[in-house]
Protein backbone atom coordinates (compact mmCIF):
# COMPACT_ATOMS: atom_id res chain seq x y z
CA UNK A 1 0.00 0.00 0.00
CA UNK A 2 2.74 2.29 0.78
CA UNK A 3 4.36 1.73 -2.43
CA UNK A 4 0.85 2.53 -4.20
CA UNK A 5 0.61 5.57 -2.56
CA UNK A 6 4.36 6.81 -3.22
CA UNK A 7 3.44 5.81 -6.87
CA UNK A 8 -0.05 7.95 -7.09
CA UNK A 9 1.82 10.99 -5.50
CA UNK A 10 4.78 11.05 -7.80
CA UNK A 11 2.65 10.56 -11.30
CA UNK A 12 1.28 13.75 -9.87
CA UNK A 13 3.88 16.09 -8.80
CA UNK A 14 5.93 15.20 -12.12
CA UNK A 15 2.49 16.49 -13.97
CA UNK A 16 2.03 19.35 -11.34
CA UNK A 17 3.71 21.94 -14.45
CA UNK A 18 1.60 20.70 -16.99
CA UNK A 19 -1.83 20.52 -15.34
CA UNK A 20 -2.00 24.11 -14.19
CA UNK A 21 -1.98 24.83 -17.91
CA UNK A 22 -2.83 23.07 -20.06
CA UNK A 23 -6.53 20.78 -20.28
CA UNK A 24 -5.23 17.81 -22.50
CA UNK A 25 -2.68 17.29 -19.82
CA UNK A 26 -5.13 17.80 -16.65
CA UNK A 27 -7.07 14.73 -18.64
CA UNK A 28 -3.49 12.92 -18.64
CA UNK A 29 -3.15 13.09 -14.78
CA UNK A 30 -6.67 12.17 -14.22
CA UNK A 31 -6.62 9.06 -16.21
CA UNK A 32 -2.71 8.27 -14.56
CA UNK A 33 -4.39 8.68 -10.76
CA UNK A 34 -7.85 6.70 -12.22
CA UNK A 35 -5.77 4.02 -13.76
CA UNK A 36 -3.76 3.57 -10.35
CA UNK A 37 -7.03 2.90 -8.58
CA UNK A 38 -8.75 0.74 -10.16
CA UNK A 39 -5.82 -1.35 -10.36
CA UNK A 40 -6.28 -4.37 -9.20
CA UNK A 41 -5.27 -5.31 -5.37
CA UNK A 42 -3.50 -8.59 -4.91
CA UNK A 43 -5.21 -11.68 -3.39
CA UNK A 44 -8.12 -10.21 -3.79
CA UNK A 45 -11.86 -9.32 -5.42
CA UNK A 46 -10.97 -5.89 -5.44
CA UNK A 47 -9.20 -2.63 -7.11
CA UNK A 48 -6.97 -0.08 -5.00
CA UNK A 49 -9.56 2.31 -4.48
CA UNK A 50 -11.44 -0.28 -2.55
CA UNK A 51 -9.15 -1.16 -0.19
CA UNK A 52 -8.64 2.77 0.73
CA UNK A 53 -10.06 4.34 4.36
CA UNK A 54 -13.90 5.21 4.15
CA UNK A 55 -15.77 7.90 5.82
CA UNK A 56 -16.48 4.72 8.69
CA UNK A 57 -12.78 3.72 9.26
CA UNK A 58 -11.51 7.68 9.76
CA UNK A 59 -14.22 9.18 11.28
CA UNK A 60 -15.75 6.03 13.72
CA UNK A 61 -14.57 6.31 17.40
CA UNK A 62 -11.76 4.14 16.61
CA UNK A 63 -9.90 5.34 13.58
CA UNK A 64 -8.28 2.06 11.80
CA UNK A 65 -7.02 1.53 8.37
CA UNK A 66 -9.00 -1.38 6.69
CA UNK A 67 -8.23 -5.33 6.17
CA UNK A 68 -7.47 -6.20 2.76
CA UNK A 69 -10.79 -8.54 2.65
CA UNK A 70 -13.24 -6.09 4.53
CA UNK A 71 -16.86 -6.02 3.27
CA UNK A 72 -18.04 -3.32 1.51
CA UNK A 73 -20.28 -0.78 3.58
CA UNK A 74 -22.20 1.62 1.62
CA UNK A 75 -24.06 4.69 2.43
CA UNK A 76 -26.65 7.47 1.01
CA UNK A 77 -25.14 10.17 0.07
CA UNK A 78 -23.80 12.49 2.27
CA UNK A 79 -23.64 15.65 0.10
CA UNK A 80 -27.77 15.12 -0.49
CA UNK A 81 -27.93 14.89 3.21
CA UNK A 82 -25.85 17.85 3.83
CA UNK A 83 -26.79 20.19 1.53
CA UNK A 84 -30.57 19.86 3.39
CA UNK A 85 -29.54 19.06 6.44
CA UNK A 86 -30.32 21.27 9.78
CA UNK A 87 -28.42 21.19 13.23
CA UNK A 88 -26.61 18.49 13.57
CA UNK A 89 -26.30 16.99 10.92
CA UNK A 90 -29.13 14.33 9.81
CA UNK A 91 -27.55 11.12 8.94
CA UNK A 92 -29.28 7.68 8.72
CA UNK A 93 -28.22 5.38 11.72
CA UNK A 94 -27.22 2.51 9.43
CA UNK A 95 -24.05 2.94 7.41
CA UNK A 96 -25.42 -0.07 5.22
CA UNK A 97 -27.40 2.02 2.95
CA UNK A 98 -28.55 1.58 -0.78
CA UNK A 99 -30.97 4.33 -0.95
CA UNK A 100 -33.44 5.93 -3.45
CA UNK A 101 -31.74 9.06 -4.63
CA UNK A 102 -32.50 12.61 -4.32
CA UNK A 103 -33.40 13.25 -7.81
CA UNK A 104 -33.39 9.64 -9.27
CA UNK A 105 -36.39 11.55 -12.09
CA UNK A 106 -32.87 13.79 -13.33
CA UNK A 107 -31.71 10.15 -14.88
CA UNK A 108 -35.15 7.91 -15.88
CA UNK A 109 -34.22 6.05 -12.37
CA UNK A 110 -37.10 3.48 -11.61
CA UNK A 111 -38.64 4.62 -8.49
CA UNK A 112 -37.82 1.04 -6.85
CA UNK A 113 -34.42 0.83 -7.59
CA UNK A 114 -31.18 2.21 -4.90
CA UNK A 115 -27.57 3.79 -5.25
CA UNK A 116 -25.22 3.06 -2.37
CA UNK A 117 -22.11 5.40 -2.27
CA UNK A 118 -18.93 4.93 -0.54
CA UNK A 119 -15.97 7.78 -0.27
CA UNK A 120 -12.79 6.27 0.05
CA UNK A 121 -9.07 8.25 1.26
CA UNK A 122 -6.04 7.06 -0.17
CA UNK A 123 -3.26 6.36 2.57
CA UNK A 124 -1.60 9.37 3.49
CA UNK A 125 -5.35 11.41 3.55
CA UNK A 126 -6.06 8.69 6.15
CA UNK A 127 -2.43 9.72 8.20
CA UNK A 128 -2.98 13.29 7.69
CA UNK A 129 -6.51 13.27 9.39
CA UNK A 130 -5.90 10.39 12.13
CA UNK A 131 -2.29 12.08 12.86
CA UNK A 132 -3.66 15.32 13.21
CA UNK A 133 -6.65 14.50 15.19
CA UNK A 134 -9.27 15.70 12.28
CA UNK A 135 -11.43 13.32 12.84
CA UNK A 136 -13.77 14.06 15.46
CA UNK A 137 -15.79 17.41 16.62
CA UNK A 138 -12.83 17.73 19.59
CA UNK A 139 -9.88 17.75 17.24
CA UNK A 140 -11.67 20.35 14.65
CA UNK A 141 -12.36 22.53 17.97
CA UNK A 142 -8.57 22.50 18.81
CA UNK A 143 -7.32 22.46 15.59
CA UNK A 144 -9.48 25.94 14.98
CA UNK A 145 -8.00 27.12 18.34
CA UNK A 146 -4.43 26.55 17.50
CA UNK A 147 -4.53 28.72 14.07
CA UNK A 148 -2.53 26.08 12.01
CA UNK A 149 -4.33 25.58 8.62
CA UNK A 150 -5.65 22.29 7.84
CA UNK A 151 -2.94 21.14 4.78
CA UNK A 152 -3.18 17.47 3.61
CA UNK A 153 -0.40 16.16 1.65
CA UNK A 154 0.34 16.33 -2.05
CA UNK A 155 -0.62 13.10 -3.16
CA UNK A 156 -4.17 13.10 -1.73
CA UNK A 157 -6.64 10.89 -3.61
CA UNK A 158 -10.27 10.92 -2.62
CA UNK A 159 -12.77 9.11 -4.71
CA UNK A 160 -16.65 9.31 -4.11
CA UNK A 161 -17.86 6.38 -5.65
CA UNK A 162 -21.52 5.15 -6.80
CA UNK A 163 -22.89 1.64 -6.91
CA UNK A 164 -25.81 0.45 -8.20
CA UNK A 165 -27.64 -3.34 -7.65
CA UNK A 166 -26.78 -5.65 -11.05
CA UNK A 167 -30.69 -6.14 -10.71
CA UNK A 168 -31.66 -2.58 -10.88
CA UNK A 169 -29.13 -1.78 -13.67
CA UNK A 170 -31.66 -4.34 -15.56
CA UNK A 171 -34.45 -2.40 -14.61
CA UNK A 172 -32.98 1.38 -15.18
CA UNK A 173 -31.31 0.44 -18.30
CA UNK A 174 -33.25 -1.91 -20.68
CA UNK A 175 -29.90 -2.28 -23.11
CA UNK A 176 -28.67 -5.01 -20.79
CA UNK A 177 -30.92 -8.66 -20.36
CA UNK A 178 -29.05 -10.35 -17.81
CA UNK A 179 -27.06 -10.18 -14.71
CA UNK A 180 -24.00 -11.78 -17.03
CA UNK A 181 -24.33 -8.91 -19.40
CA UNK A 182 -24.11 -6.21 -16.72
CA UNK A 183 -21.01 -8.41 -15.14
CA UNK A 184 -19.41 -8.17 -18.92
CA UNK A 185 -20.19 -4.42 -19.34
CA UNK A 186 -19.55 -3.03 -15.63
CA UNK A 187 -16.95 -3.25 -12.55
CA UNK A 188 -18.75 -5.55 -9.96
CA UNK A 189 -18.44 -6.37 -6.76
CA UNK A 190 -20.23 -7.05 -3.80
CA UNK A 191 -21.37 -5.41 -0.39
CA UNK A 192 -22.93 -5.86 2.41
CA UNK A 193 -26.93 -4.72 3.34
CA UNK A 194 -28.44 -5.06 6.65
CA UNK A 195 -26.47 -9.00 6.74
CA UNK A 196 -26.94 -9.56 3.12
CA UNK A 197 -24.64 -9.71 0.81
CA UNK A 198 -25.29 -7.99 -2.71
CA UNK A 199 -23.55 -7.33 -6.30
CA UNK A 200 -23.48 -4.07 -7.31
CA UNK A 201 -21.71 -2.38 -10.36
CA UNK A 202 -19.75 0.57 -10.13
CA UNK A 203 -21.91 4.20 -12.40
CA UNK A 204 -19.73 7.00 -11.62
CA UNK A 205 -16.87 8.03 -9.45
CA UNK A 206 -16.11 11.79 -8.74
CA UNK A 207 -12.22 12.20 -7.93
CA UNK A 208 -10.65 15.13 -6.10
CA UNK A 209 -6.69 14.81 -6.18
CA UNK A 210 -4.04 17.24 -5.01
CA UNK A 211 -1.96 17.96 -8.21
CA UNK A 212 -1.53 21.60 -6.41
CA UNK A 213 -2.86 23.59 -4.13
CA UNK A 214 -6.77 23.83 -5.25
CA UNK A 215 -6.65 19.82 -6.06
CA UNK A 216 -7.50 18.34 -9.25
CA UNK A 217 -11.17 17.39 -10.02
CA UNK A 218 -12.56 14.59 -12.60
CA UNK A 219 -15.24 12.87 -13.04
CA UNK A 220 -15.69 9.34 -14.26
CA UNK A 221 -19.18 7.73 -15.53
CA UNK A 222 -19.65 4.35 -17.26
CA UNK A 223 -20.59 4.73 -21.00
CA UNK A 224 -24.27 3.71 -20.53
CA UNK A 225 -25.22 6.16 -17.99
CA UNK A 226 -28.13 7.98 -19.18
CA UNK A 227 -27.61 11.74 -19.89
CA UNK A 228 -23.82 11.34 -19.20
CA UNK A 229 -23.08 14.43 -21.68
CA UNK A 230 -26.23 16.33 -20.70
CA UNK A 231 -25.80 19.99 -20.56
CA UNK A 232 -21.83 20.27 -20.35
CA UNK A 233 -21.29 17.20 -22.64
CA UNK A 234 -17.99 15.33 -22.09
CA UNK A 235 -14.31 16.63 -22.62
CA UNK A 236 -11.39 14.15 -22.75
CA UNK A 237 -8.25 15.77 -24.34
CA UNK A 238 -5.99 12.55 -23.35
CA UNK A 239 -8.24 9.25 -23.26
CA UNK A 240 -10.60 9.51 -25.68
CA UNK A 241 -10.48 9.14 -29.82
CA UNK A 242 -13.40 11.37 -29.89
CA UNK A 243 -12.30 14.30 -27.17
CA UNK A 244 -15.33 16.73 -27.33
CA UNK A 245 -18.86 15.29 -27.30
CA UNK A 246 -21.61 17.94 -27.22
CA UNK A 247 -24.68 17.62 -25.21
CA UNK A 248 -27.28 16.18 -26.94
CA UNK A 249 -30.68 17.94 -27.68
CA UNK A 250 -32.87 15.20 -25.70
CA UNK A 251 -32.44 14.76 -22.17
CA UNK A 252 -30.96 11.33 -20.78
CA UNK A 253 -29.48 10.13 -24.07
CA UNK A 254 -27.54 7.20 -24.53
CA UNK A 255 -24.10 8.72 -25.92
CA UNK A 256 -22.37 5.65 -26.36
CA UNK A 257 -18.98 4.34 -26.30
CA UNK A 258 -16.22 6.47 -25.62
CA UNK A 259 -13.60 4.61 -27.79
CA UNK A 260 -10.20 4.97 -26.04
CA UNK A 261 -6.88 6.32 -27.52
CA UNK A 262 -4.22 4.85 -28.14
CA UNK A 263 -1.87 6.30 -25.23
CA UNK A 264 -4.46 5.02 -22.74
CA UNK A 265 -5.09 1.49 -24.14
CA UNK A 266 -1.37 1.04 -23.56
CA UNK A 267 -1.81 2.46 -20.30
CA UNK A 268 -4.52 -0.06 -19.54
CA UNK A 269 -2.16 -2.78 -20.46
CA UNK A 270 0.79 -2.07 -18.74
CA UNK A 271 -1.02 -1.95 -15.72
CA UNK A 272 -3.74 -5.54 -15.83
CA UNK A 273 -6.52 -3.71 -16.30
CA UNK A 274 -9.69 -5.79 -17.21
CA UNK A 275 -11.10 -5.37 -20.66
CA UNK A 276 -14.30 -3.63 -18.24
CA UNK A 277 -12.61 -0.77 -17.78
CA UNK A 278 -12.65 0.36 -21.51
CA UNK A 279 -16.89 1.24 -20.94
CA UNK A 280 -15.92 4.20 -18.58
CA UNK A 281 -15.51 7.56 -20.03
CA UNK A 282 -13.89 10.33 -18.54
CA UNK A 283 -16.62 13.24 -18.25
CA UNK A 284 -13.82 16.13 -17.77
CA UNK A 285 -11.48 17.64 -15.29
CA UNK A 286 -11.90 21.17 -13.42
CA UNK A 287 -8.55 22.60 -12.41
CA UNK A 288 -10.18 26.38 -12.35
CA UNK A 289 -13.06 28.37 -10.97
CA UNK A 290 -13.57 30.13 -13.89
CA UNK A 291 -13.30 30.34 -17.14
CA UNK A 292 -10.93 32.93 -19.37
CA UNK A 293 -14.05 35.07 -19.82
CA UNK A 294 -14.91 34.68 -16.46
CA UNK A 295 -18.12 32.60 -16.13
CA UNK A 296 -17.92 29.67 -13.66
CA UNK A 297 -16.16 26.47 -14.64
CA UNK A 298 -18.79 23.62 -14.75
CA UNK A 299 -18.37 20.00 -13.62
CA UNK A 300 -21.01 17.34 -12.15
CA UNK A 301 -21.26 13.49 -12.14
CA UNK A 302 -24.66 12.51 -13.88
CA UNK A 303 -25.16 9.90 -11.19
CA UNK A 304 -23.25 10.74 -8.10
CA UNK A 305 -24.00 14.93 -8.23
CA UNK A 306 -27.25 15.19 -10.44
CA UNK A 307 -29.41 12.06 -9.29
CA UNK A 308 -27.51 10.88 -6.22
CA UNK A 309 -26.93 14.19 -4.48
CA UNK A 310 -29.75 16.10 -6.15
CA UNK A 311 -27.91 19.05 -7.36
CA UNK A 312 -28.40 19.71 -11.40
CA UNK A 313 -25.47 20.33 -13.47
CA UNK A 314 -25.55 23.72 -14.05
CA UNK A 315 -25.47 24.44 -10.26
CA UNK A 316 -21.91 21.93 -9.87
CA UNK A 317 -18.38 22.91 -9.25
CA UNK A 318 -16.43 20.76 -7.65
CA UNK A 319 -13.61 23.15 -7.10
CA UNK A 320 -15.68 25.54 -5.64
CA UNK A 321 -17.75 23.93 -3.49
CA UNK A 322 -15.31 22.44 -1.90
CA UNK A 323 -13.12 25.17 -1.67
CA UNK A 324 -15.11 26.43 1.03
CA UNK A 325 -15.46 23.12 3.05
CA UNK A 326 -14.78 24.77 6.02
CA UNK A 327 -15.49 24.62 10.55
CA UNK A 328 -16.51 27.13 13.28
CA UNK A 329 -15.16 27.43 16.66
CA UNK A 330 -17.21 24.90 18.02
CA UNK A 331 -15.99 22.16 15.02
CA UNK A 332 -19.36 22.75 13.05
CA UNK A 333 -19.26 22.63 9.34
CA UNK A 334 -20.30 25.65 7.36
CA UNK A 335 -23.49 24.30 6.41
CA UNK A 336 -24.81 27.57 5.22
CA UNK A 337 -22.37 27.86 2.52
CA UNK A 338 -22.91 24.14 0.99
CA UNK A 339 -26.58 24.66 0.92
CA UNK A 340 -25.71 27.83 -1.70
CA UNK A 341 -24.58 25.52 -3.81
CA UNK A 342 -21.59 27.93 -5.10
CA UNK A 343 -20.03 28.20 -8.44
CA UNK A 344 -17.26 30.37 -9.75
CA UNK A 345 -14.81 32.50 -7.66
CA UNK A 346 -14.69 31.94 -3.78
CA UNK A 347 -16.78 35.02 -1.77
CA UNK A 348 -14.12 35.33 1.22
CA UNK A 349 -17.56 36.41 3.21
CA UNK A 350 -18.63 33.22 2.57
CA UNK A 351 -15.83 31.89 5.30
CA UNK A 352 -15.69 34.59 7.89
CA UNK A 353 -15.52 33.20 11.28
CA UNK A 354 -14.42 29.57 9.83
CA UNK A 355 -11.37 27.80 9.53
CA UNK A 356 -10.81 26.41 5.81
CA UNK A 357 -10.38 22.72 5.71
CA UNK A 358 -8.44 21.87 2.36
CA UNK A 359 -11.41 21.23 0.42
CA UNK A 360 -12.60 18.16 2.37
CA UNK A 361 -15.81 18.67 2.91
CA UNK A 362 -15.57 15.28 4.30
CA UNK A 363 -14.63 16.83 7.88
CA UNK A 364 -18.44 17.15 8.52
CA UNK A 365 -18.74 13.68 9.43
CA UNK A 366 -16.37 14.12 12.34
CA UNK A 367 -17.83 13.35 15.58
Amino acid sequence: MKQLALAVALAIVLALPAVADNEAASDAAAWRVFVQMVTPVEGAKAVQFESWASDADIYGPKPGWPKVRAPKILEQSLGGVASRATLPLLRVPSPQLCAKPQDGAAGNFPASACIGEEVRHSRGVYDYLTQNNLTTTKGLVAAFAGGKPVALPMGSVVAKADWVPVTDILKWQPAYKSAAEVRRAFYTNTAMLFGKTYEFALVGVSVQSKAMPDWLWFTVEHRSNPGRCDIIGCHDGYGAIRGDVAPAATANSDYGACAKSPELLALFAKSGLAPVWNNYCLKGTQTHYVTKTGAPTILGNSVVERMNHGMPIPKISCITCHATASFDKNGTPNYAVLQRAPVGQVNPQWLTGYARGDFMWGLLSAK
